[in-house]
């Protein structure tokens, strides 16, 4: 089946779980290849089988050239042992599950590939993003979107994964089904420590890391808060290196010079320390 039919297929059977970003409508049918609301409005279903459900131009830095190497590193497996110790925590592994800033789909995918099914969406702001999660992956529907213009329905969700990704909580409420979850991913102070302290070894005020107001934000937010450390070493190879410095944003801030000295310093091995944090909507 093409990626464009099985997209409409998809949207056919739940149509339940969007709403229209522009009048908060319902979508009540597929037109050609167009979805379409109760209120008349239209948005194109690409031949990739995605949806752009924003409604105006958003400017961002992940790009196709940021986004690959991050591909590419994570199919070697990265972020394997992490998303291992998320996964026990999806009550509802054959509910509706959607990936908050998925990125290039590698994560939902690996989850997948441990057992999770039911329906799956993974969106992110980035078109580039989307773009190669819907050529590499066929486990979920992806589409462009923002929570500021959200195009998903109310208390449809399961469990919200929003990993290493900002959060709407506001949001995140209204969407989640009564006793849903959500399981969100902060790097914690250890997170690449090896790279951060190549990338800015002449600036110890970058080489300081801490999550702690996002934590407590979170908190606030669910009362009955589980949080989980995790830590782990990666090997990496030369080229797995490299891909690790096009990928992390830790390069945005570093000056040339210093990010010529990393690609000429290769790492052996990357630490993974991120906080798993677990919060669960109250039962109505």
């Amino acid at each position: 089946m093409k990626k464009i039919e099985r997209a409409k297929a998809f949207l056919q059977d739940h149509m339940d779980l969007f709403q229209c970003p522009i009048c908060k409508e319902s979508f009540n049918k597929i037109e050609g290849n167009s979805l379409e609301c109760s209120q008349g409005h239209s948005l194109n279903i690409s031949k990739k089988g995605t949806v752009h459900f924003l409604t105006k131009t958003m400017s961002n830095d992940y790009t196709a050239d940021m986004l690959s190497p991050r591909y590419r590193i994570a199919q070697a497996g990265l972020f394997n042992e992490m998303l291992e110790a998320v996964y026990p925590h999806i009550d509802a592994t054959t509910g509706t599950t959607i990936d908050i800033g998925s990125g290039e789909g590698s994560q939902l995918n690996y989850l997948s590939q441990l057992g999770l099914k039911g329906k799956q969406i993974g969106f992110d702001i980035s078109k580039d993003a989307i773009s190669l999660a819907a050529a590499h992956f066929d486990n979920a529907f992806w589409c462009v979107a923002d929570l500021a213009q959200s195009p998903f329905a109310s208390e449809q969700y399961d469990t919200l994964l929003n990993i290493f990704s900002p959060s709407n909580y506001k949001e995140f409420h209204r969407m989640l089904k009564s006793n849903g979850k959500c399981l969100k991913i902060v790097p914690e102070e250890e997170y690449l420590i090896e790279l951060r302290s190549l990338l800015y070894r002449d600036r110890e005020d970058k080489q300081a890391y801490s999550n702690d107001k996002v934590v407590a934000k979170f908190r606030e937010h669910f009362d009955d808060t589980q949080t989980d450390t995790i830590k782990y070493t990666f090997p990496l190879t030369l080229e797995n290196y490299h891909d690790l410095i096009e990928m992390t944003p830790l390069s945005w801030g570093a000056s040339p010079e210093s990010i010529d000295y990393a690609r000429s310093h290769p790492l052996k091995e990357i630490t993974i320390h991120v906080r798993l944090l677990v919060g669960r909507k109250n039962q109505i």
